[in-house]
């Protein structure tokens, strides 16, 4: 009889005053059956009548499926010893169908307490733990700047549908960025640089020195790059020109480090001084597509360049799916004088940028990613791009071009 193998100890006379409680009893004793058949197993006389216990894994499978058989007999012989019982006292059938059907009834409900509260328990564990990791995330020493670099790369421009409204928030766009980036570089930057010995004062790390983070995001995974070296015995428009020459190129380099074929579209008037572009990047196993605004300007104090993505406009809208990613960054140049003799020692180029991701971080092609522009985000490309510029200038094989202002080269 299934059903009365379920309840074990139950006597039909309490059936009106059987409770969850008297089923966890039940349960109790048939542990504490299997506890002392368990015992019977690790436990042997010694020659002196003692006994001592074995270790368990002296207990070989045989005597666990031994002590088993005789655990199902002697629960077998209570079954029927309980059906017996029950068919003696209670026999009418409606009424023991009757009170097994009870019995079975609070046998579920304390089964279901006994799991809610197991639930309960493993949840505030789980609460508990997590707020641990909160806290040990709050207090880990490696720190994440690439939420902060994106947040100070990136303006979140948004343009209107008429067009001179347009302009002005393009110029709007090209004012704050010459403004303001320069300085913010050159703060970001510093506290790569900056390093602490053992007695505590930071000194100024030797260049060329870069960093690469990674942010999770709720929505999103942000990468970010922060380079920063030395270029020597130059001048600031050479450097400039080197640098208006890497971007002018982009195309080309991506076709030959990634395979990635870009189309550029102009999106604004020739006459604007703000170029505002559509790009369209299609590699083998990827493409996407980014509206950017281009700012740049060349000062006796400094060079820079900054790309920042435009995410939001009417005119030119860019799916979700095509814009998967973007990326934006921003590169200055600033001439080191000696003090004394004012002569041009080196130009100190700073290179910053960032990469947004509409995946999380424990996606597996974000890693990918990261190896396949890592020579974008530790600055390797560029300075190679720079370096070769400036070796055909001094081979005599190439002109340099004094632009103040710079255009992505338009294919």
């Amino acid at each position: 009889m299934g059903s009365i193998q379920e309840v074990c100890h139950i006597d039909p006379d309490q059936e009106n005053r059987y409770s969850p409680s008297d089923m966890s009893e039940c349960q109790d004793q048939r542990s504490k059956e299997e506890g002392e058949e368990s015992v019977a197993i690790v436990t042997k006389r010694s020659s002196q009548g003692s006994y001592h216990s074995t270790r368990a894994k002296k207990v070989t499978t045989t005597h666990k499926v031994r002590a088993l058989r005789e655990l199902v007999a002697s629960m077998e012989k209570e079954v029927q010893r309980l059906e017996s019982k029950w068919t003696i006292q209670v026999p009418d059938d409606r009424v023991l169908a009757m009170a097994r059907r009870c019995a079975m009834e609070k046998y579920a409900a304390n089964q279901s307490e006994m799991m809610q509260a197991q639930l309960q328990e493993l949840l505030f564990q789980q609460q508990f733990r997590f707020a641990s990791l909160q806290t040990a995330l709050l207090r880990a020493p490696l720190h994440s700047n690439a939420s902060e670099v994106f947040h100070a790369l990136h303006f979140d421009t948004q343009l209107s549908q008429h067009e001179d409204e347009r302009e002005k928030g393009l110029v709007a766009h090209n004012l704050r960025s010459l403004s303001t980036l320069p300085s913010l570089v050159d703060q970001t930057t510093q506290r790569i640089l900056q390093t602490t010995t053992t007695g505590g004062n930071p000194v100024m790390s030797r260049t060329p020195v870069s960093q690469i983070d990674i942010a999770g995001c709720s929505d999103c995974t942000l990468i970010s790059g922060i380079f920063v070296s030395e270029i020597p015995r130059t001048s600031l428009e050479v450097v400039y020109a080197a640098v208006l020459a890497y971007f002018d190129s982009v195309a080309t380099a991506m076709k030959s480090h990634f395979d990635i074929e870009t189309r550029h579209q102009k999106l604004n008037s020739i006459e604007s001084p703000v170029h505002y572009q559509q790009s369209s990047f299609k590699g083998p196993k990827v493409s996407w597509t980014e509206n950017n605004i281009v700012c740049s300007e060349l000062t006796p104090s400094h060079g820079m360049v900054h790309i920042d993505a435009v995410t939001d406009d009417p005119l030119y809208p860019v799916s979700n799916t095509a814009s998967s990613r973007y990326g934006i960054c921003c590169l200055t140049l600033s001439p080191r004088k000696d003090l004394v003799t004012g002569e041009m020692l080196s130009v100190t180029l700073r290179w910053v940028v960032a990469y947004r991701y509409n995946r999380l971080a424990d996606d597996p092609e974000i890693e990918k990613e990261v190896e396949t522009i890592r020579p974008i985000l530790n600055g390797d490309l560029i300075t190679a791009s720079v370096c070769r510029f400036l070796q055909e200038v001094q081979q005599g094989r190439r002109q340099i071009l004094h632009r103040q202002n710079w255009t992505l080269d338009i294919q």
